[in-house]
């Protein structure tokens, strides 16, 4: 048994190995670098060298997106020589920076290799108008409007703003003016040519005593060191009270606002009067709780408004006076020759939080 075993492990130490098929990849992966849009689809060439005993067979070859475009030949190749899978992208439609793979399937005993493309397109005019509309200067950007959206008091809202950078230089972008419940942070601090930041705003809106619809405004500065090219973004977004947590007895005595008119009409104007033109209201507390005026306020700059008090005890009113300036009435109000803005009245009473009042007349 012992010299039969010896017979075996000497026949095996003297036994060619089994042959098979391998393969060495000089490079996987290319990078195409910073490229034109409208060079249109770039291609670049993956060589693999058989080093093992047998022909190697690429079976197949995959990308992981429609956009990289994988090519290759069946044909066996030989121990020692050079098979070639060339691979395509097409940049149409997608500028920055890309990273894509393609999964190579093969008769070895890996059986599958990953190559790797990647690169960036600076976009064509036609995509960047598409994508970001907004010029500032030769940056562009993908909105000057950060619709926060709604929420009620205490609770976080977030936007963002996407910059692209289509110059050959990397920028460093800034933003000024940020009204002091917002945050704002940059991602990334640098873009380089050809790729997007994204600006990311939250607003905190236990930080402003607003509700309501509130307006304001920041300014991007694309490149810090461009100071004079910027931009303007208007914030908008829309707090509530939140009144989820109060008891029924709560809701029972809340306040019940009710003010004395729906419209104001201040009949026939004269744009061309010096001297404003004044209107009352009053706002009745007609519940059982303290009712507080959360806001009193118009879009309209020709509508000035003050209230006699902002809190009224259970049957106790507010006087209102609305003073209406014929010099500061816009444009359109003088072509159409009408009055026609509201005021909002936003108070606690929880069944009605949020009340309007129109403003009309008619306009010499």
């Amino acid at each position: 048994m012992k010299k039969l075993l010896i017979s075996i492990l000497a026949a095996a130490a003297i036994m060619p190995a089994m042959a098979a098929p391998d393969l060495t990849w000089l490079n996987p992966v290319h990078n195409f670098g910073a490229f034109k849009e409208d060079v249109g689809p770039v291609t670049c060439v993956f060589k693999a060298v058989n080093t093992g005993d047998e022909p190697v067979v690429v079976i197949d070859a995959r990308a992981n997106c429609g956009c990289t475009r994988p090519t290759f030949t069946r044909e066996p190749v030989a121990p020692g020589d050079t098979l070639s899978v060339s691979v395509a992208y097409d940049p149409a439609g997608r500028p920055g920076r890309f990273s894509k793979q393609v999964k190579v399937t093969t008769n070895t005993a890996a059986k599958s290799y990953i190559l790797g493309v990647r690169g960036t397109v600076i976009g064509s005019s036609g995509t960047l108008r598409s994508r970001y509309p907004d010029e500032v200067g030769p940056y562009r950007v993908s909105n000057h409007i950060a619709p926060f959206g709604e929420t009620t008091k205490g609770h976080i809202l977030a936007a963002a703003i996407n910059i692209y950078n289509p110059t050959a230089d990397t920028i460093q972008p800034e933003v000024k003016d940020v009204p002091g419940f917002i945050n704002t942070m940059f991602r990334p601090v640098t873009i380089p040519p050809g790729e997007q930041g994204i600006l990311s705003m939250t607003a905190y809106t236990d930080r402003t005593p607003l509700y309501g619809i509130i307006e304001d405004s920041l300014t991007i500065v694309p490149n810090a060191k461009l100071p004079e090219h910027s931009i303007s973004v208007a914030t908008v977004m829309i707090v509530n009270e939140d009144f989820t947590k109060l008891t029924e007895k709560q809701l029972a005595d809340a306040p019940v606002t009710k003010p004395s008119l729906t419209t104001l009409d201040f009949g026939v104007i004269d744009p061309t009067s010096i001297e404003p033109l004044k209107m009352t209201f009053t706002i009745a507390n007609n519940g059982h709780e303290t009712m507080q005026v959360r806001r009193l306020y118009s879009p309209d700059r020709a509508l000035a408004i003050k209230a006699s008090a902002m809190k009224a005890k259970p049957g106790k009113k507010i006087t209102v006076t609305v003073s209406l300036i014929p010099s500061m009435l816009s444009p359109g109000q003088l072509a159409e020759g009408i009055l026609n803005s509201r005021i909002t009245l936003i108070t606690n009473d929880p069944a009605n939080p949020t009340q309007t009042i129109r403003v009309v007349g008619q306009i010499k």
